[in-house]
Order: C-alpha cells, then structure tokens, then sequence
C-alpha cells in the first residue's frame, strides 16, 4: 500500500501544476509552463529517491526553457547527451531507460517541431513517464501523466478542430 507522505504530496502539488501546461495551444506558453511543471517534479522524484528520473526532469526543465530561446540542433544534441550521460549512471532499474528515452524525444520535438506534431511527440513521452510511475509506485506521477495524456489529447483534438476550421 502507497503511503501518502511530504514527497507524494509534492508530487500531487506537480499534478496539478503540470495539468494546466497541456491546455495552452500556444507553443511558447506551453513550454514555459512545462519548465515550472519540471522543476516542481524533480523535487518529487528527489524526494523519492528517483535520482534518474529526478536528472531527467531537471534537465528537462533547463531544456523546455531553451527551447523558447532558441531552435539550436547544437542545444538540442546537448540536452540529449546530458540527459543519457547524467542518467545512464544513475540506473536503478531497467524501466527508468523509459524516462531518457522519452525526455530524448521530447527534446527533438520542442526543438524541432511545433504545433501537433510537437503534441504527438510529447505524448509519447508521457507514455514512458507513465510506465515508469507506475512502476516506481509515484502516485502524483502516475495521475499527473494520465491526466497529461487525456488533457493533450483534448488539446490535439481542437488544434486539429481548429485547422480545419481555418
């Protein structure tokens, strides 16, 4: 049985903070919200003693925020090595290959895409970040990444609404 302590209610506090993030259509506000979103869900994962997962979100956050700055592949390339050379070392578990692999795609995608095919690949990304709550037992995480999907679900859905539309 999951406990409810000081680290799964800092995880919960990310739940809700991250939920919003997936609403905006605007790529921009998007990724700036995904950056706060991180930095609250690294301190969970630290608290939890999930240090891949908590170097994952932290690179993450540095990475969504240079994304608004910049379409750099140099940038880019360098979020992911980071992400693989500071979170290879730090495996616990085969499972946590999830979280770098989706934070991988993730950094191609918001530096390399917008619109929907941004949204697609930041789904998938959520998708590895599910398994790996669910695994880990992270309660917040586990809603915080259903509730992600649903909500950018909802969100590709009236993007696509909207194209057609225009």
């Amino acid at each position: 049985m999951l406990e409810l302590n000081f680290a799964q209610s800092v995880g919960l506090f990310a739940f809700l903070v991250g939920a919003s993030a997936f609403l905006h259509q605007n790529g921009n506000r998007f990724r700036l919200h995904l950056t706060v979103f991180q930095v609250v869900l690294c301190s969970h994962f630290i608290l939890m003693g999930a240090f891949t997962a908590a170097f994952g979100c932290g690179i993450s956050a540095l990475r969504s925020y240079a994304s608004t700055k910049t379409k750099s592949n140099k940038v880019m390339w360098f979020f992911i090595t980071l992400l693989w050379l500071m979170g290879l070392p730090s495996l616990q578990h085969i499972y946590e290959l999830l979280t770098i692999f989706g934070a991988s795609v993730a950094t191609w995608g918001l530096f390399q895409t917008e619109g929907i095919k941004l949204r697609i690949l930041i789904l998938f990304n959520s998708f590895c970040w599910l398994a790996n709550n669910l695994l880990l037992g992270s309660i917040g995480g586990t809603l915080m990444e259903s509730t992600f999907i649903i909500v950018n679900l909802y969100t590709i859905s009236r993007m696509l609404t909207s194209r057609r539309t225009a």
